[in-house]
């Protein structure tokens, strides 16, 4: 590996992190606490909607329904890109003889969006809505829920637990990984292997593993699937990676990142109060050209009315360039910039910024390779 700021950035910034999951929980318990009866896969739409009236009489009801459900009450989306904005319509259906009003309808996860408070579900109708899941700008398996509470239409009832509405998706490149984190809890999971497959069939070779040559399983030469090992022995609470990035010459997949899950790789919010609250902490640019401004986005949570006035790189061959702040779903913000590497850049890279707002500033991570 050429000895370069990208080298020299990629060893010195790989420190501790947790897996994707839900706004700070683990994807284990969410997936316990949110495991359905019945999953559907639902393609999405073409775009935001508003929530549909359906009267009495124009949908089907389920055979023996007594209290309303979700149809689908759970949505999976499947395999989708880093960074994608889903959605789907749900329609909360009223098998019951009284209208139920939407008391609330509160998302577990700021990365969900749905606004259904307040309205009345007709008696042997429904309320068909859109909802959306935010997928960050990391690979792995993102879930978030939708809790209801309802009440009968009439004057002196007592609110009744509603149907629990759960979403999934997993986030990956065009070059999949198994598993889709590293689990380094137990002494076992500190080393082992992981394998990365061609989604698109396009043959590959391992190129680096957080910038060091790779343990590649076989010959390395192009292929759909190919295996890489790594070792988290020895490392230590200000040497444990956050990340595994995995660098390919696939040209869809340039780099590709597994989060690591040990007790030294949290991330600051699970750990402090912070002023900023990223969604995923970390964004992949893929691969860059040395003096070209390659951009890419954060998404901020927490963050109504909040301006951010700077990144700041940490790398002095990298420059960092602050576009435009965008208002996102509920309280969220989108931060487009841009990133530029100088002359000398060569390699993976990783990459400090510090996003700075009136109330304090973060660090989150910019991942990628010049080449």
């Amino acid at each position: 590996m050429h000895a370069s700021p990208c080298r020299s950035a990629l060893l010195g910034c790989l420190l501790a992190t947790t897996l994707l999951g839900g706004c700070g929980e683990s994807a284990e318990t969410e997936a316990q606490d949110a495991t359905p009866k019945t999953t559907t896969t639902v393609a999405t739409t073409g775009g935001e909607g508003q929530a549909s009236i359906l009267p009495s009489g124009s949908i089907p009801l389920r055979t023996g329904a007594a209290v309303v459900y979700g149809e689908p009450a759970a949505v999976d989306f499947g395999v989708v890109p880093p960074g994608s904005k889903m959605e789907a319509n749900i329609t909360l259906v009223n098998p019951t003889n009284r209208p139920m009003r939407i008391l609330r309808a509160e998302p577990t996860c700021q990365c969900t969006t749905v606004e259904i408070q307040g309205l009345v579900i007709p008696t042997k109708g429904g309320i068909r809505f859109p909802i959306t899941l935010q997928v960050p700008n990391t690979s792995g398996l993102k879930q978030a829920a939708v809790n209801t509470l309802l009440v009968p239409d009439v004057e002196g009832s007592q609110p009744i637990q509603g149907p629990r509405l759960t979403l999934k998706a997993v986030a990956a490149y065009p070059v999949r990984t198994s598993p889709v984190y590293i689990d380094a809890l137990t002494q076992a999971g500190m080393t082992g292997e992981v394998t990365l497959n061609s989604v698109d069939q396009r043959p590959f070779r391992v190129l680096s593993v957080n910038g060091e040559p790779p343990r590649v399983a076989g010959s390395n030469q192009p292929a759909i699937t190919q295996v890489v090992g790594y070792d988290l022995r020895g490392k230590t609470p200000a040497t444990m990676p956050k990340w595994l990035f995995i660098e390919t010459d696939h040209p869809e997949a340039p780099i590709v990142d597994l989060r690591i899950r040990h007790e030294w790789s949290k991330l600051p919010h699970q750990t402090r109060q912070v002023s900023v609250v990223f969604d995923g902490y970390l964004a992949n640019v893929g691969a860059i050209r040395p003096g070209v401004p390659a951009p890419f986005t954060i998404e901020l949570k927490q963050a109504k009315n909040r301006r951010v006035v700077g990144l700041d790189s940490e790398n002095p061959a990298f420059k960092i360039n602050l576009i435009r702040q965008v208002d996102g779903d509920g309280d969220r913000i989108r931060i487009d910039a841009s990133v530029t590497p100088g002359p000398d850049a060569k390699g993976p890279f990783v990459i400090p910024i510090s996003c700075r707002t009136l109330r304090g500033a973060e660090t989150m991570y910019l991942v990628g390779t010049v080449r």
